[in-house]
């Protein structure tokens, strides 16, 4: 079962840390993503919602554990993991829309509704634990 918490500071671009600890069941390398809502989502066959669209702000993973909270970390794009270079705009684009570096799809252009807007990470956005 997830984990779900909230930003509680941010302390620097790369750290953070929030409102669930070790009393929730949080072990230190446990991944978290930063979540807002990108919109209603709807069935095309039925018209039926299927509820709001999770966007993912920001991937962490927990560093330092305690009782009620955590330390995270910003988690790094995996084609970043210890190797070369990379420029930063496709870094910052892979952290903040992760999988859009992966390829394209064809798609119908009339049926693409684009990307929501996000925003900066801020104190207050639910983090939920990822597998």
């Amino acid at each position: 079962m997830a984990i779900t918490g909230k930003v509680a500071k941010i302390v620097d671009e790369t750290t953070v840390v929030i409102t669930v600890g070790a009393k929730d069941g949080v072990k230190d390398g446990m991944r978290f993503v930063i979540v807002t809502e990108g919109g209603e989502v709807k069935d095309p066959d039925t018209g039926e919602s299927l509820g709001n669209w999770e966007v993912v702000k920001g991937r962490l993973v927990a560093a330092h554990v305690q009782e009620k909270m955590t330390v995270c970390v910003a988690e790094l794009p995996k084609s970043e993991e210890g190797s070369g270079t990379r420029t930063l705009s496709a870094a910052m684009i892979e952290v903040s829309m992760p999988g859009r570096l992966t390829g394209k799809l064809n798609v119908l252009p009339g049926e693409a509704s684009g990307s929501p807007e996000v925003g900066p990470v801020r104190v207050g956005d639910r983090v939920r634990s990822v597998e």
